[in-house]
Protein backbone atom coordinates (compact mmCIF):
# COMPACT_ATOMS: atom_id res chain seq x y z
CA UNK A 1 0.00 0.00 0.00
CA UNK A 2 1.27 3.65 -1.03
CA UNK A 3 2.41 6.17 1.84
CA UNK A 4 1.11 9.19 0.36
CA UNK A 5 3.79 11.18 2.24
CA UNK A 6 6.57 10.41 -0.38
CA UNK A 7 9.09 12.57 0.61
CA UNK A 8 9.30 9.97 3.59
CA UNK A 9 8.12 6.82 2.21
CA UNK A 10 6.96 5.01 -0.65
CA UNK A 11 5.74 1.71 0.68
CA UNK A 12 4.09 0.64 3.56
CA UNK A 13 2.57 -2.94 5.28
CA UNK A 14 -1.13 -2.93 6.87
CA UNK A 15 -0.06 -2.05 10.36
CA UNK A 16 2.66 0.36 11.66
CA UNK A 17 4.47 2.04 9.41
CA UNK A 18 7.81 -0.14 9.21
CA UNK A 19 11.35 1.02 8.39
CA UNK A 20 10.40 4.80 8.20
CA UNK A 21 11.69 7.55 10.69
CA UNK A 22 11.78 11.47 11.01
CA UNK A 23 10.29 14.14 13.25
CA UNK A 24 7.66 15.38 11.08
CA UNK A 25 5.31 14.34 8.26
CA UNK A 26 6.26 16.41 5.38
CA UNK A 27 4.45 17.17 2.16
CA UNK A 28 1.89 15.29 0.39
CA UNK A 29 1.32 13.65 -2.74
CA UNK A 30 -2.11 12.95 -2.76
CA UNK A 31 -4.75 14.00 -0.63
CA UNK A 32 -7.37 10.96 0.05
CA UNK A 33 -10.78 10.84 -1.71
CA UNK A 34 -14.03 10.15 -0.57
CA UNK A 35 -16.67 7.42 -1.88
CA UNK A 36 -15.87 3.26 -2.88
CA UNK A 37 -12.22 2.92 -2.14
CA UNK A 38 -10.98 5.91 -0.88
CA UNK A 39 -8.30 6.32 1.34
CA UNK A 40 -8.73 5.58 5.17
CA UNK A 41 -5.74 7.59 7.28
CA UNK A 42 -4.55 7.37 10.71
CA UNK A 43 -1.77 7.81 12.66
CA UNK A 44 1.07 6.08 13.82
CA UNK A 45 5.00 6.40 14.12
CA UNK A 46 4.62 10.18 13.42
CA UNK A 47 2.54 9.71 9.97
CA UNK A 48 -0.65 9.65 7.74
CA UNK A 49 -1.01 6.21 6.91
CA UNK A 50 -3.77 6.29 4.16
CA UNK A 51 -5.98 2.65 3.67
CA UNK A 52 -7.83 1.64 1.01
CA UNK A 53 -11.19 0.06 2.27
CA UNK A 54 -11.59 -2.02 -1.09
CA UNK A 55 -8.59 -3.57 0.10
CA UNK A 56 -10.16 -5.36 3.20
CA UNK A 57 -10.57 -8.48 1.43
CA UNK A 58 -6.49 -8.80 1.25
CA UNK A 59 -5.57 -8.67 4.19
CA UNK A 60 -3.47 -10.97 5.25
CA UNK A 61 -5.47 -13.51 7.59
CA UNK A 62 -3.30 -12.52 10.60
CA UNK A 63 -4.02 -8.93 10.54
CA UNK A 64 -8.23 -9.97 10.14
CA UNK A 65 -10.49 -8.96 13.08
CA UNK A 66 -11.47 -12.61 14.16
CA UNK A 67 -12.51 -14.34 17.74
CA UNK A 68 -13.41 -11.77 20.04
CA UNK A 69 -12.99 -8.85 17.01
CA UNK A 70 -15.76 -10.15 15.20
CA UNK A 71 -18.62 -8.81 13.93
CA UNK A 72 -21.12 -10.03 16.95
CA UNK A 73 -21.78 -7.25 19.29
CA UNK A 74 -21.06 -8.81 22.89
CA UNK A 75 -24.25 -7.59 25.32
CA UNK A 76 -23.53 -6.70 28.65
CA UNK A 77 -25.38 -8.63 31.54
CA UNK A 78 -26.83 -5.22 33.06
CA UNK A 79 -26.87 -1.60 32.43
CA UNK A 80 -23.58 -0.89 33.33
CA UNK A 81 -22.95 2.69 33.82
CA UNK A 82 -19.06 3.47 33.81
CA UNK A 83 -16.16 2.48 31.88
CA UNK A 84 -13.68 3.09 28.86
CA UNK A 85 -14.34 2.55 25.19
CA UNK A 86 -11.97 0.87 23.35
CA UNK A 87 -11.24 1.10 19.11
CA UNK A 88 -8.95 -0.15 17.30
CA UNK A 89 -8.11 1.28 13.45
CA UNK A 90 -8.52 -2.16 11.73
CA UNK A 91 -11.00 -3.63 13.85
CA UNK A 92 -14.83 -3.76 13.21
CA UNK A 93 -16.03 -3.01 16.87
CA UNK A 94 -15.67 -0.05 19.56
CA UNK A 95 -15.48 -2.47 23.07
CA UNK A 96 -16.80 -1.35 26.49
CA UNK A 97 -14.99 -2.38 29.56
CA UNK A 98 -15.62 -1.79 33.34
CA UNK A 99 -13.92 1.27 35.36
CA UNK A 100 -11.22 0.24 36.50
CA UNK A 101 -10.11 -2.32 34.84
CA UNK A 102 -6.69 -2.97 36.75
CA UNK A 103 -7.71 -6.94 36.81
CA UNK A 104 -7.55 -6.97 32.90
CA UNK A 105 -10.62 -8.20 32.56
CA UNK A 106 -12.45 -8.86 29.03
CA UNK A 107 -15.04 -5.88 27.43
CA UNK A 108 -18.50 -6.31 28.84
CA UNK A 109 -20.26 -5.26 25.78
CA UNK A 110 -19.54 -4.00 22.31
CA UNK A 111 -20.80 -1.75 19.30
CA UNK A 112 -20.08 -3.06 15.82
CA UNK A 113 -21.05 -1.75 12.69
CA UNK A 114 -17.84 0.99 12.17
CA UNK A 115 -14.71 0.65 10.00
CA UNK A 116 -11.65 2.40 10.52
CA UNK A 117 -11.85 4.65 13.03
CA UNK A 118 -9.33 7.05 14.28
CA UNK A 119 -10.77 8.93 17.74
CA UNK A 120 -13.92 7.89 19.83
CA UNK A 121 -15.74 10.18 22.06
CA UNK A 122 -17.86 10.46 24.68
CA UNK A 123 -20.12 13.44 25.41
CA UNK A 124 -21.83 15.64 28.48
CA UNK A 125 -24.30 13.03 28.59
CA UNK A 126 -22.81 9.85 28.26
CA UNK A 127 -23.51 9.65 24.25
CA UNK A 128 -20.44 7.97 22.20
CA UNK A 129 -19.23 9.32 19.60
CA UNK A 130 -17.37 7.64 16.91
CA UNK A 131 -15.91 9.81 13.78
CA UNK A 132 -16.19 6.45 11.20
CA UNK A 133 -13.36 6.76 8.91
CA UNK A 134 -14.50 4.11 6.62
CA UNK A 135 -17.92 5.82 6.25
CA UNK A 136 -16.99 9.24 6.26
CA UNK A 137 -19.02 9.37 8.94
CA UNK A 138 -20.31 10.85 12.72
CA UNK A 139 -22.03 7.95 14.27
CA UNK A 140 -23.53 8.09 17.78
CA UNK A 141 -24.50 5.55 19.93
CA UNK A 142 -27.16 6.15 23.01
CA UNK A 143 -25.72 6.76 26.50
CA UNK A 144 -25.50 6.76 29.46
CA UNK A 145 -25.51 2.90 30.34
CA UNK A 146 -22.15 1.57 27.99
CA UNK A 147 -23.13 0.41 24.58
CA UNK A 148 -26.15 1.69 24.06
CA UNK A 149 -27.93 1.17 20.43
CA UNK A 150 -27.37 3.80 17.93
CA UNK A 151 -28.99 7.02 17.75
CA UNK A 152 -28.06 7.72 14.08
CA UNK A 153 -25.38 9.19 11.94
CA UNK A 154 -24.43 11.82 9.61
CA UNK A 155 -22.55 11.75 6.92
CA UNK A 156 -19.29 14.06 6.90
CA UNK A 157 -19.00 15.60 3.12
CA UNK A 158 -15.85 17.83 4.31
CA UNK A 159 -13.19 15.06 4.63
CA UNK A 160 -12.53 11.62 6.58
CA UNK A 161 -13.04 12.59 10.43
CA UNK A 162 -10.23 11.78 12.81
CA UNK A 163 -11.71 13.41 16.13
CA UNK A 164 -15.54 14.81 17.77
CA UNK A 165 -16.51 16.48 20.39
CA UNK A 166 -19.80 17.51 21.83
CA UNK A 167 -21.76 18.47 24.62
CA UNK A 168 -24.94 16.70 23.39
CA UNK A 169 -24.10 14.83 20.41
CA UNK A 170 -28.40 13.58 19.95
CA UNK A 171 -29.05 17.15 19.98
CA UNK A 172 -26.52 20.00 19.92
CA UNK A 173 -23.48 20.71 17.95
CA UNK A 174 -20.54 17.95 17.07
CA UNK A 175 -17.01 19.52 16.43
CA UNK A 176 -15.28 17.16 14.31
CA UNK A 177 -11.56 17.40 13.26
CA UNK A 178 -10.84 16.21 9.38
CA UNK A 179 -7.31 14.20 9.02
CA UNK A 180 -7.41 16.31 5.25
CA UNK A 181 -10.17 17.67 3.14
CA UNK A 182 -11.68 15.95 0.08
CA UNK A 183 -9.22 18.56 -1.80
CA UNK A 184 -6.40 19.41 0.73
CA UNK A 185 -5.99 20.81 4.14
CA UNK A 186 -7.48 19.24 7.47
CA UNK A 187 -10.26 21.19 8.83
CA UNK A 188 -12.96 21.10 11.55
CA UNK A 189 -16.74 20.91 10.92
CA UNK A 190 -19.65 21.52 12.88
CA UNK A 191 -22.22 18.91 12.34
CA UNK A 192 -25.69 18.25 14.01
CA UNK A 193 -27.61 14.86 13.51
CA UNK A 194 -30.51 16.76 12.59
CA UNK A 195 -29.20 19.17 10.18
CA UNK A 196 -25.80 17.48 8.75
CA UNK A 197 -22.44 18.87 8.88
CA UNK A 198 -23.10 22.38 7.37
CA UNK A 199 -20.02 24.67 8.69
CA UNK A 200 -16.15 24.10 7.52
CA UNK A 201 -13.51 25.84 9.48
CA UNK A 202 -9.81 26.18 7.36
CA UNK A 203 -7.34 28.29 8.85
CA UNK A 204 -3.46 27.91 7.46
CA UNK A 205 -2.29 26.81 10.49
CA UNK A 206 -3.90 23.50 9.97
CA UNK A 207 -2.50 20.72 7.36
CA UNK A 208 -3.25 17.58 8.88
CA UNK A 209 -5.79 17.35 12.19
CA UNK A 210 -5.54 15.26 14.32
CA UNK A 211 -7.45 16.44 17.76
CA UNK A 212 -10.43 18.55 18.67
CA UNK A 213 -11.65 20.18 21.50
CA UNK A 214 -15.23 22.21 22.59
CA UNK A 215 -15.55 23.90 25.94
CA UNK A 216 -18.82 24.66 28.00
CA UNK A 217 -18.73 28.31 26.42
CA UNK A 218 -18.96 26.63 22.83
CA UNK A 219 -15.08 27.71 21.83
CA UNK A 220 -13.19 24.78 19.88
CA UNK A 221 -9.71 24.23 19.36
CA UNK A 222 -7.95 21.84 16.76
CA UNK A 223 -4.81 20.26 17.11
CA UNK A 224 -2.71 20.03 14.23
CA UNK A 225 0.37 19.95 11.94
CA UNK A 226 1.21 22.93 9.50
CA UNK A 227 2.57 22.15 6.05
CA UNK A 228 6.48 22.51 7.56
CA UNK A 229 5.60 19.48 9.49
CA UNK A 230 5.39 21.56 12.68
CA UNK A 231 2.97 20.93 15.83
CA UNK A 232 -0.05 23.81 16.35
CA UNK A 233 -3.23 24.77 18.11
CA UNK A 234 -5.51 26.61 16.50
CA UNK A 235 -8.76 28.54 18.33
CA UNK A 236 -11.73 28.87 17.50
CA UNK A 237 -13.97 31.37 19.24
CA UNK A 238 -17.24 30.13 19.36
CA UNK A 239 -16.30 27.40 17.16
CA UNK A 240 -16.21 30.00 14.14
CA UNK A 241 -14.51 31.74 12.03
CA UNK A 242 -10.96 32.10 10.40
CA UNK A 243 -9.48 30.84 14.06
CA UNK A 244 -6.48 32.18 15.70
CA UNK A 245 -2.78 30.11 16.11
CA UNK A 246 -2.70 29.88 19.79
CA UNK A 247 0.60 31.01 21.20
CA UNK A 248 2.49 29.18 23.61
CA UNK A 249 2.10 25.97 22.38
CA UNK A 250 5.24 23.94 22.82
CA UNK A 251 4.17 20.41 21.94
CA UNK A 252 6.94 18.66 19.77
CA UNK A 253 4.12 16.49 17.55
CA UNK A 254 0.87 16.99 17.20
CA UNK A 255 -1.96 14.87 19.03
CA UNK A 256 -5.39 14.14 21.30
CA UNK A 257 -7.39 17.01 22.91
CA UNK A 258 -9.66 16.90 26.50
CA UNK A 259 -10.58 19.15 28.58
CA UNK A 260 -10.01 19.02 32.53
CA UNK A 261 -12.89 19.97 35.28
CA UNK A 262 -10.92 22.68 35.65
CA UNK A 263 -11.05 24.55 32.45
CA UNK A 264 -7.42 23.21 31.35
CA UNK A 265 -6.59 22.06 28.19
CA UNK A 266 -4.83 18.33 27.97
CA UNK A 267 -2.72 17.73 25.19
CA UNK A 268 -0.48 14.69 23.54
CA UNK A 269 1.92 15.10 21.77
CA UNK A 270 2.14 11.32 20.28
CA UNK A 271 5.23 10.31 18.99
CA UNK A 272 7.95 11.67 21.40
CA UNK A 273 5.47 9.76 24.07
CA UNK A 274 4.42 13.61 26.65
CA UNK A 275 1.45 15.19 27.91
CA UNK A 276 0.93 18.45 28.48
CA UNK A 277 -1.54 20.65 30.48
CA UNK A 278 -2.17 24.46 29.54
CA UNK A 279 -4.75 27.24 30.41
CA UNK A 280 -6.12 29.71 28.46
CA UNK A 281 -5.39 29.16 24.93
CA UNK A 282 -7.47 31.64 23.45
CA UNK A 283 -5.45 32.39 21.66
CA UNK A 284 -2.79 32.39 24.60
CA UNK A 285 -1.24 29.35 26.23
CA UNK A 286 0.42 29.44 29.72
CA UNK A 287 1.65 25.45 30.52
CA UNK A 288 0.17 24.52 33.52
CA UNK A 289 2.00 20.97 34.02
CA UNK A 290 4.25 18.87 31.95
CA UNK A 291 5.45 17.39 29.72
CA UNK A 292 4.69 14.24 31.36
CA UNK A 293 6.12 10.74 30.15
CA UNK A 294 3.60 8.25 28.96
CA UNK A 295 4.52 4.59 28.96
CA UNK A 296 4.83 4.34 24.92
CA UNK A 297 3.29 6.09 22.46
CA UNK A 298 -0.22 7.24 21.86
CA UNK A 299 -2.24 9.70 19.90
CA UNK A 300 -5.39 10.04 21.85
CA UNK A 301 -6.58 10.10 24.96
CA UNK A 302 -9.37 10.99 27.43
CA UNK A 303 -10.23 11.96 30.84
CA UNK A 304 -13.40 10.60 33.07
CA UNK A 305 -15.65 12.68 34.80
CA UNK A 306 -14.10 14.18 37.71
CA UNK A 307 -10.40 14.32 35.84
CA UNK A 308 -8.45 12.02 38.34
CA UNK A 309 -7.78 9.57 35.56
CA UNK A 310 -6.71 10.45 32.29
CA UNK A 311 -6.62 7.30 29.70
CA UNK A 312 -4.72 6.99 25.84
CA UNK A 313 -4.69 4.47 23.02
CA UNK A 314 -1.18 2.60 23.31
CA UNK A 315 -0.84 1.20 19.50
CA UNK A 316 2.27 0.13 19.78
CA UNK A 317 1.40 -2.33 22.19
CA UNK A 318 -1.80 -2.80 21.73
CA UNK A 319 -3.37 -1.74 24.86
CA UNK A 320 -4.91 0.93 26.86
CA UNK A 321 -2.61 2.73 29.42
CA UNK A 322 -4.16 4.60 32.52
CA UNK A 323 -2.84 7.41 34.19
CA UNK A 324 -3.42 9.04 37.68
CA UNK A 325 -4.26 12.38 36.61
CA UNK A 326 -3.75 15.61 37.98
CA UNK A 327 -3.23 18.86 36.23
CA UNK A 328 0.74 19.11 37.76
CA UNK A 329 0.78 15.61 37.90
CA UNK A 330 0.47 12.21 35.44
CA UNK A 331 1.66 8.78 36.04
CA UNK A 332 1.02 5.79 35.10
CA UNK A 333 -1.55 3.27 37.19
CA UNK A 334 -1.94 0.10 35.12
CA UNK A 335 -2.68 -0.87 31.33
CA UNK A 336 -5.09 -3.48 30.07
CA UNK A 337 -5.26 -5.32 26.54
CA UNK A 338 -7.76 -8.12 27.13
CA UNK A 339 -9.74 -8.25 23.37
CA UNK A 340 -7.47 -6.10 22.13
CA UNK A 341 -5.04 -6.29 19.58
CA UNK A 342 -1.66 -4.70 18.48
CA UNK A 343 -1.52 -5.70 14.56
CA UNK A 344 -5.74 -3.67 14.57
CA UNK A 345 -4.05 -0.30 15.98
CA UNK A 346 -5.65 0.42 19.48
CA UNK A 347 -6.53 4.25 18.57
CA UNK A 348 -8.82 5.56 20.37
CA UNK A 349 -10.02 5.62 23.43
CA UNK A 350 -12.73 7.17 25.73
CA UNK A 351 -13.96 7.51 29.53
CA UNK A 352 -17.75 7.38 30.41
CA UNK A 353 -19.33 9.41 32.06
CA UNK A 354 -16.62 11.86 30.86
CA UNK A 355 -14.79 14.60 32.22
CA UNK A 356 -17.01 17.52 33.87
CA UNK A 357 -14.88 20.41 31.89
Amino acid sequence: MRLLTSALCTTVAVGLLAGCSGSNLGSTSAVPGTGTGAAQSHFTNGHMIPQWSKFASVIPAELRPTGAHGIAKIQPDKAVKKGFYVSEFYGTSIYGYKNPNSGNNAPICSESGISYPNDIAVDGKGNLIDPDGGSRSIIVFKGKAMCGPMLGSVSDPYGQPSDAASANAATGKIVVGNIFDTSGAGSVSVCTLSGGCTVNLTNANMYEVAGVAQAKNGDCWADAINSAGTATLTYFKGCSGSGQAATGFTNTYFGGLDIDKNGNLVTISAFDSKIYVYKGCNPGCSLVGGPFAMVNEAVFGHLDKKSKIFATGDFALGQVDVYKYSPTSITSAYSFNNGLSASLDVEGVAVNPRSKE
